[in-house]
């Protein structure tokens, strides 16, 4: 459905957020779902008789590989089509598979259930990122974007809490059930309420949609453009240190700190969704306010986020007590998650309104690939490495190893400042 140009300025605002906040609420459920997984991961693995390693590829790998495989189809459909009807298509399928999580009985099937979820998430993110690009103007895209990343915080933040809690009352198979079939509604929402708007000028002359090029063009021109390579080498190095801490997080503290389920679900609630909140709306506020003027400052508050992050990074892994080891992931989460929405806005800077939902496929697959498929995989299999010589203490030097590619990226991030030619919005 096309908004009319009679819209009245007023509507048209109302129009942004309602998208908005129901986009952000898709991205909380996404978060949620993804993240029961990781609640009972250890449980899981007792169940199902797996390995560290195996754990790693199911909650990892192969999520990334089915996220990239299905992300590019439905970005470059995304880019000329009903995006809405994208989305909550991607959320329908996504929930029904986080809800038949609870049949695996074994490794293998439980690999093959998520590999709807991964479906589902892969073709919603891009189709949402492109969808807000297209609503909002230029001067406010970061702190939209932040806000979305924000929400994706908050998911891990209530996916912990809510799993946990409900971990007291039901085995792990039903909680699967209770998180993923409400996502069904929020899917009918979005189709109801959040419509297509009319493309931007840059799409064509007289309202007419300028021809796609072909992907394999589209990559090629990303590649010729330095400061997206710097960027994506950041956001890659980046997110091989925060995703796999995070995922790992509550095997990390169930089993290094002794907490259980419902124990690490709150106790990570002001570390993780506190620190990603207030991480990226403060990047998001720091990116338009400056960056507005001066796009390179993107890339800047990059680079300086993550090196304060580190030492903190390696708090977490080596602080004594859960509670000194909590605090330090509060701090780390705040300042690592400066990286991401300045990132994506500079990259987003650089392309036509045409390429934005690939582009965002790009930059979400190489979070996922990188950060949640190989970082993820990394970190188990260095644990499973250490088993023989730390045994459960093994984690605590896995997360040790896995805190060093960050300092990679801020390298990266102020080598994209340097080379970035932003185009005219």
């Amino acid at each position: 459905m096309v908004i009319r140009d009679t819209a009245t300025p007023k509507s048209g605002e109302t129009r942004r957020l309602v998208a908005l906040a129901l986009i952000v609420v898709v991205c909380v459920l996404s978060y949620v779902d993804r993240l029961v997984f990781s609640v009972f991961q250890k449980q899981i693995g007792e169940d199902l008789a797996l390995t560290d390693l195996e754990l790693g590829w199911i909650s990892g790998t192969t999520f990334a590989i089915f996220y990239i495989l299905a992300a590019f189809p439905i970005a470059r459909y995304a880019d000329r089509g009903d995006r809405p009807l994208v989305i909550a298509l991607c959320v329908s399928v996504w929930s029904l598979a986080t809800a038949a999580c609870s049949l695996a009985t074994s490794g293998l099937q439980m690999a093959l259930v998520r590999i709807g979820l991964a479906a589902g998430e892969g073709g919603a993110g891009p189709a949402a990122q492109s969808l807000l690009l297209s609503l909002f103007p230029p001067h406010r895209r970061t702190i939209v974007l932040s806000s979305l990343l924000a929400a994706s915080a908050l998911g891990l933040g209530l996916g912990g809490v809510i799993a946990g809690q409900l971990s007291r009352l039901f085995e792990w198979r039903t909680v699967f059930v209770i998180v993923g079939l409400p996502g069904l509604l929020v899917a009918a929402a979005v189709w109801l309420f959040v419509h297509e708007p009319r493309r931007g000028p840059d799409r064509g002359v007289g309202g007419q949609a300028e021809v796609q090029a072909p992907l394999a063009g589209q990559l090629r021109a990303f590649a010729a453009m330095a400061s997206l390579r710097w960027s994506i080498l950041a956001i890659i190095c980046i997110s091989s240190t925060g995703f796999p801490f995070l995922i790992w997080s509550h095997d990390f503290y169930q089993t290094i700190h002794g907490m259980k389920p419902s124990e690490s679900g709150l106790a990570l609630f002001i570390p993780v969704t506190g620190g990603l909140v207030l991480g990226n709306l403060v990047a998001g506020w720091l990116a338009d306010r400056v960056g507005a003027t001066n796009p390179r400052f993107y890339g800047r508050v990059a680079a300086i986020g993550v090196a304060i992050a580190f030492p903190f990074g390696l708090g977490v892994a080596l602080a004594p007590t859960a509670l000194a080891s909590l605090a330090c992931f509060f701090v780390f989460h705040v300042f690592i998650t400066l990286h991401l929405g300045p990132l994506q806005s500079l990259c987003f800077a650089q392309i036509s309104a045409s390429s934005r939902a690939v582009l965002g496929a790009v930059l979400n697959t190489v979070i996922t690939l990188c950060g949640i498929g190989i970082g993820t995989f990394l970190l188990g299999a260095v644990s499973t490495y250490f088993k023989a010589e730390y045994g459960d203490m093994s984690l605590r030097y896995a997360y040790v190893t896995m805190a060093f590619p960050m300092l990679a990226g801020a390298v990266a991030a102020i080598m994209a400042a340097r080379t970035a030619r932003i185009e005219p919005a």
